[in-house]
């Protein structure tokens, strides 16, 4: 099929959804989005209202002036999530988000004792809380009793509850399947003896198909609602680390990138040979090539860092940064830790929370702006070091990026140069953009006009400061450790620190 008109590429991520419009060129035509609500609360309780997703898409869509030139969709989202549906793709339950922590230490342990001996060798990853088979094994502490009678879907990316809604088709994409521990990494097919861990019967999982397949077409229904023409393909996209990583230009094997959103990660691209899971991060399946795999080392806080600091300023976000640039010439000595939701990488830790150190009286809004956005750049060195990710120059994509200050602080953090392309806040579409392309028929060989990347050097005379404060930031990290289960009530949804991850 050649694509005449426009792709639609719908990224359903944790804050909001956002809709990206691509002419046959591969260029931005427009784009729009919707905020999204999370339920939490002192629990550990994350959850969304999936119905808010199909909620958002509509008004999404209906704020594109030239939808009528969409030919064909693709979607991305948030992994790592519980959705229980109907077979018509109507939520049965509130999704439950990967940061949902409701499971106290003592239970996690006890579910990691009905896995197989050789989970991790079988899934490619430890055992970890997020993994949704530990939401699945203790699913009275999740769901509500009998939500998975009867005939039900279950699905694990938020894209995934979108196209079962526009298609009527439960499909998933292999990286978001690897991040279930119910995936067998190397047959990317679902893993029996893993399902039967969890209880579960073969026909409740969606289909694992790769991210440049066709789910199905646009029903009527969900067309009408959505003011597009029934009979669209559906392709199936992958979840928002797949995207973010083709986005990024580092699905070729050796080039690293970190993702700067409301949550953040690190990653690279190896042969799945090469990557040899389990590793002490994540290994996650490429969403297109069987032989290859992204290993990534997501953390939990990024630039929702920059929103706390706002909300509790009384401050808008450019007012805020445009302060905090001017600190930049005598740079404050206040210090943070991003750790607002608990930790995952390069460490788990659910109990951990963040800080500042260094404070005086003297020191302004604008000087702890300055500390988170400092602390964010740490956190992301913390994570490559730990990782062990390929020595290139780093490519930054996301919402986080836009600022210069970030940027700068970044490159004088990794005292390496970063590269930023334009339109970085669309990357995840245009990763989609690039995994479909060939069924599509584009041609998108210029990678660079589409997205040319601008280069920030580090400096040279802020790397001694670099390299102390950073040195500072690990030491305070492991103290903030070291005090994590003197500050929470013990028994609450508090974590066990897991020694894999030292940091």
């Amino acid at each position: 099929m050649a694509l005449e008109r426009g792709l639609l590429a719908v990224d359903a991520g944790s804050s909001a959804l956002k809709a990206v419009l691509f002419d046959a060129s591969g260029m931005v035509v427009e784009a729009a989005s919707h905020p999204l609500r999370t339920i939490s609360d002192a629990t550990g309780r994350s959850e969304q209202d999936a119905e808010d997703w199909w909620r958002a898409l509509g008004a999404a869509v209906s704020a594109l002036d030239q939808r009528q030139r969409i030919t064909a969709l693709v979607l991305t989202g948030s992994m790592q999530n519980l959705i229980v549906a109907a077979p018509d793709g109507r939520p049965l339950a509130p999704a439950i988000l990967y940061s949902d922590r409701r499971l106290a230490s003592f239970e996690t342990a006890a579910v990691y004792k009905k896995l197989p001996p050789d989970y991790a060798l079988r899934c490619g990853n430890h055992p970890d809380p997020a993994h949704t088979i530990v939401k699945l094994i203790a699913r009275d502490r999740h769901l509500p009793t009998g939500t998975l009678a009867g005939d039900v879907r279950l699905l694990f990316g938020a894209k995934d509850a979108l196209a079962l809604r526009l298609t009527g088709r439960a499909a998933i994409d292999p990286t978001t399947a690897s991040t279930t521990g119910l995936m067998d990494i190397h047959s990317r097919r679902w893993d029996t003896a893993l399902l039967d861990c969890a209880d579960l019967a073969p026909r409740m999982l969606p289909d694992i198909l790769p991210a440049d397949a066709v789910v199905g077409t646009l029903l009527p229904a969900p067309a009408a609602e959505l003011g597009l023409a029934p009979g669209l393909p559906v392709y199936n996209g992958a979840g928002d680390a797949a995207a973010a990583t083709w986005g990024a230009l580092a699905d070729r094997p050796g080039t690293a990138y970190a993702y700067i959103g409301t949550t953040g990660w690190v990653a690279a691209t190896l042969p799945l040979a090469d990557a040899a899971p389990p590793r002490d991060i994540y290994t996650l399946a490429d969403p297109v090539h069987a032989d290859r795999a992204i290993v990534i080392s997501p953390f939990l806080t990024a630039g929702a860092a920059l929103d706390w600091v706002c909300d509790i300023a009384g401050a808008d976000h450019d007012t805020l940064l445009e302060r905090a640039t001017e600190e930049d010439a005598s740079p404050p000595e206040a210090l943070f830790l991003p750790y607002l939701s608990g930790e995952r990488g390069p460490f788990e830790d659910g109990a951990v929370r963040g800080g500042f150190l260094g404070l005086d009286r003297s020191q302004r809004s604008s000087a702890l702006a300055y500390a988170a956005m400092e602390g964010i750049a740490f956190a992301i060195r913390h994570n490559l070091d730990t990782a062990g990710l390929p020595p290139s120059p780093l490519t930054i994509i996301g919402g986080g990026a836009r600022h210069a200050l970030q940027r700068q602080l970044l490159a004088d953090s990794l005292a390496r140069p970063v590269m930023v392309p334009s339109g970085s806040r669309e990357m995840t579409a245009f990763g989609l953009l690039r995994m479909v392309a060939g069924p599509l028929g584009l041609a998108l060989a210029d990678h660079r006009r589409l997205a040319p990347a601008e280069t920030v050097p580090p400096r040279p005379e802020r790397a001694e400061r670099g390299e102390r404060r950073y040195r500072t930031y690990l030491g305070l990290s492991r103290f903030a450790r070291d005090i994590a289960p003197a500050l929470r009530p013990a028994g609450r949804f508090d974590q066990e620190h897991d020694h894999r991850r030292t940091g």
